[in-house]
This record gives C-alpha cells, structure tokens and sequence, in this order.
C-alpha cells in the first residue's frame, strides 16, 4: 500500500490518538506532550495545521469527535483524571489557535483510558461515555457506542484482565445484555463497534494483548423476546502477533483496520463468502527519501 500524506511534525513527544470528524475534514491528534493538535483537509487532500492548544495536566490519552447534529465538539480525556469537553471557535475567535473548553469533567479516581460521544439520538440529547483506570493493577479499558439509535443507548465495555466484553443497556437504568466470552483469556486492549448500515445483525472487533483480533457478530432480540434476547458469537479470529494497540471500523462498517505494537497497520475484509480475509498491510514509518542524502 502507498502512503498518501505525511503529517507535519510538532509533538514533542508519544502520539497516543489519531481521530476523524464526522465528514473527514478534520483531523486531531493526541499526544504525552498533553497538547492537542487539529488539521483541516486541503482542496489537494492534505492536511494541514489550523490549531494547536495544552489541553490537559498530564498526557492526554484520548480524543472523540461529536456527531455534526450537536455541533463541532472534541472530547479529550487524560493521564489527569479528567474529560475536557472543546468546541470549535467561529472564525473571529480563531487567532487563539485553540479551541474553546466548555466542560471538565472530573472525579476519576485514576487516568480516564477512554472517551467516546454517543451517536446522535433526539431521544437522549448530546451522551458521552467514558471508562477511568482505577485500579493500577488491571490491564485494559475500552468502550463502544452501538451505532443503532433503534435499540436505544446500548454500548460495549470491557475493563481489567479479562477478556470478556460486556454488552449493557443504559436505559431506562443499566443492564448488561450480553457477555461475549472468547476461548483465549489473554486480557483485551482495545474494542470498536462497527456501524451497522441495514444489516439485520451487528458487528464488533477486539483486540488483545497476545494479538489475537476477533470479530463478534451480534443477533438483536426478536420483537417478542424483549431487549433481552440478545445473542453473540464469533465471526473471525486472525493470528496472534504483537499486542494490539487499537482496532477500528471504516464508515460502512465493512472493512476493518488494525495496529500494532510493532508498528504494522493490518486492513481486513469481509469476501463474497462471508469470511473475513487480509486486505493488506503497511508499516507505519516514514518512507525513504527518494531524492538521495
């Protein structure tokens, strides 16, 4: 696979997120630095710098875009306990080079790992989701919104060394639903649940620390099972490798994307059989100089 875009440098330390808004066109990035940076899509494609800011105390671990329904809001979320809530600034308010702080939420006793806006849903107004480290002791942290607004507000959790995920129910007050259980008991690192785009079924990928990624694939409950009848089984499973640092979706929900602690970048799609196969891979590093020295 070729590289299209290189961003231009400037945190002075670890990157630890990288995140699109809704339509693309925005671009932030997270850093140990504890400074966030935002790049707007140019009409060549690239992407270059438009704001940059200290958001948090500590590093900052985390970031998640809002739905375009409530505005343009960045969630960011941090080694200092708290969740910082941002809104884009109107174009007389921008020569600050950051963007607005709205909200802190604080109250965590340890790092906040997690932090993710719920989809839109004129039901429950503006929601956000976000999962502290606690226990220094424990291994893991993830959450995931269920994408479909029709089931109400439902998402994924996991936490600590085990490996199961837990599917809950929020309202009208918190259910678990589901616990999705694998056969390995390697502590889980990372989850995403995949936008559904008319299917009858729902898809969502883990991670693990001994490298294994596992597609679930997600049965609703009929209309005369209740919000109950939940059912959950493997889809996929690819080979154990590096620990996985982060699994994500594309916007259909079709084609899957993975990265690792060694730096591989692994793309996955579903056949026309219905497996899921290795699409490619790419390292993430910078490629050489083509022009000598």
């Amino acid at each position: 696979m070729l590289q299209t875009n290189l961003l231009a440098p400037g945190h002075a330390d670890l990157v630890t997120d990288v995140t699109y808004d809704f339509y693309g066109e925005l671009l932030a990035t997270c850093s140990a630095d504890q400074r966030i940076k935002l790049f707007r899509k140019s009409s060549d494609g690239s992407y270059l710098p438009e704001a940059e800011w200290k958001a948090h105390d500590a590093p900052v671990l985390r970031l998640s875009f809002s739905h375009p329904i409530h505005g343009s809001l960045l969630a960011s979320s941090s080694h200092d306990r708290t969740v910082r809530i941002w809104e884009e600034p109107t174009a007389s308010a921008q020569s600050s080079g950051r963007w607005i702080e709205r909200a802190v939420l604080s109250g965590a006793k340890g790092s906040v790992r997690g932090v993710e806006f719920s989809p839109p849903n004129p039901a429950f107004g503006l929601r956000i989701a976000h999962q502290p480290h606690d226990d220094p002791a424990t291994a893991g942290w993830g959450v995931s919104w269920c994408r479909e607004r029709w089931w109400g507000s439902v998402l994924a959790a996991f936490a600590g060394n085990s490996p199961v995920v837990k599917i809950i129910s929020l309202d009208p007050t918190p259910n678990s639903l589901l616990h999705l259980a694998p056969t390995s008991t390697s502590p889980l690192t990372s989850l995403a649940w995949a936008p559904s785009c008319g299917r009858s079924y729902h898809l969502l990928a883990t991670g693990a620390r001994d490298g294994s990624v596992r597609i679930w694939r997600l049965e609703p409950p009929n209309a005369d099972e209740g919000r109950d009848g939940w059912r959950g089984e493997t889809e996929a499973e690819f080979a154990k490798g590096a620990r996985v640092g982060m699994v994500a979706w594309n916007a259909t929900g079709t084609t899957l994307t993975t990265s690792d602690d060694e730096g591989v970048i692994r793309i996955y799609k579903a056949t026309y059989a219905k497996t899921w196969k290795l699409l490619g891979k790419m390292s993430a590093e910078e490629p050489p100089n083509e022009g000598g020295a």
